[in-house]
């Protein structure tokens, strides 16, 4: 089997396994943990976490230090090379006291050499999903924090360290590296937006739109990992391990930093539940990640530009949200907006619940972030004709939509309170 190991400084460096290929998933499993602990390892058959992608591994016998357990993932897609680069270059740059899983190695496996990963067994626990939708607030305002602080803690590692990232992530998997013009494509999704709206943009709201272009810019050095899919089901709080972590990285890619933490700002609400935290709790999270980004951020410290970057995200974010979900043709974007039939987009008004792709939540993201946005750029003074175009679309909404999708509720851990 080939070792590669990728310089780092003088530090200790995970083991990636390249283009090593396997008959079947245990031998490759065991070969991968062989190679990793330096010694012959006997596993058990595997049990089935998640259909054909996820598995849990029980180790009859191996070398000193090898866990009682590991997890599997397997998966026939290139997204799985994207995480098994996060996860490389996350254990380089934090150590074994990531909050991440821990990459034991990676390699392929089957006639169609489908890639796999072997890591650490999580532990018992819950993601941070079911947390909120139960009934304990401590527990979860407790996993929050944390969760917030791990996520600094990333940024803060792997801030202008975009080099080391692409030296990994090109020795595993080939992405195209090619670039846009920022100014002309988010002036051209917000003039389609605001067409799509009947709403006549304020003309300096182009003008504003040209802060992106700095910010979003790859040369940034406030760009480090973005998780790229942080929802509450990708974070996890181990109880047997009395840890935190952040997992599932196929969406991982290098941004400014800012553009993942201004998540904190609209609750994680990435997937299912279109719900919030308390105002103090969001509060305490921001001031949580703050304190974690200055390590290696200090200008993180300093409101000024601190606010500034967040407006900056919260303006990248909200163009991609409504563009996401309302995405044109106009005809499309204007019958959902106006709620008449929807084309392709029928899909979206079938979910009687107000979760996942279901037009109440669609709605309910839209107008949360329209509101952000506008509130945002009006405290702080900054991008104000952006902020100001924003409310006049929200205005609309709140004209046409049912009051039901115009308010955020509470997540239920929190509505006893």
């Amino acid at each position: 089997m080939q070792n590669q190991h990728l310089e780092n400084d003088g530090k200790d460096t995970m083991p990636t396994q390249q283009n090593v290929s396997f008959k079947n998933l245990n031998s490759a499993v065991q070969g991968i943990l062989a190679q990793k602990f330096g010694g012959e390892v006997r596993i058990d058959k595997p049990e089935n976490i998640h259909p054909q992608s996820l598995y849990r591994y029980k180790i009859l016998s191996g070398p000193d230090g090898i866990p009682d357990t590991v997890f599997v993932k397997r998966k026939r897609a290139r997204r799985i090379r994207v995480e098994w680069t996060c996860l490389q270059f996350l254990y380089d740059q934090m150590g074994v006291n990531s909050v991440i899983p821990c990459l034991y190695g990676g390699g392929y496996s089957g006639e169609n050499n489908v890639p796999l990963l072997v890591m650490e067994d999580m532990g018992v626990g819950q993601n941070l999903r079911a947390i909120l939708i139960n009934d304990d607030s401590e527990s979860a305002k407790h996993v929050l924090i944390e969760s917030t602080k791990a996520l600094g803690k990333i940024h803060a590692h792997t801030i202008a360290e975009v080099e080391k990232f692409l030296k990994i992530r090109d020795s595993i998997v080939k992405l195209d590296n090619s670039s846009e013009d920022l100014d002309s494509v988010y002036a051209e999704k917000w003039e389609e937006i605001c067409s799509a709206a009947d709403v006549q943009p304020i003309h300096e709201s182009f003008t504003d739109l040209k802060a992106l272009t700095e910010f979003l810019d790859a040369t940034n050095r406030f760009h480090g990992l973005i998780h790229g899919d942080l929802y509450p089901v990708n974070i996890y709080h181990s109880t047997s391990k009395s840890k935190v972590y952040v997992f599932d990285y196929e969406f991982g890619h290098f941004q400014h930093v800012l553009v993942g933490g201004y998540q904190i700002r609209v609750h994680l609400d990435l997937w299912a539940e279109v719900c919030r935290f308390p105002e103090d709790v969001m509060q305490q999270m921001e001031n949580t990640y703050r304190t974690e980004l200055a390590k290696n951020c200090p200008e993180a410290e300093d409101d000024h530009w601190y606010y500034k970057r967040v407006i900056e995200a919260c303006v990248y974010d909200t163009i991609r949200c409504v563009y996401r979900f309302f995405e044109p043709p106009k005809t499309v974007f204007s019958n959902v907006i106006n709620d008449r039939p929807a084309g392709d987009y029928e899909a979206l008004r079938t979910n009687p619940n107000y979760n996942h792709w279901g037009l109440p939540a669609v709605r309910r993201r839209v107008f949360y972030r329209l509101g952000v946005l506008s509130q945002l750029t009006e405290t702080y003074g900054y991008l104000q004709a952006i902020g100001a175009t924003a409310k006049k679309i929200r205005d609309k909404f709140s004209a046409i939509w049912p009051s039901e999708v115009q308010e955020m509720p509470l997540y239920p851990a929190f509505q006893s309170d």
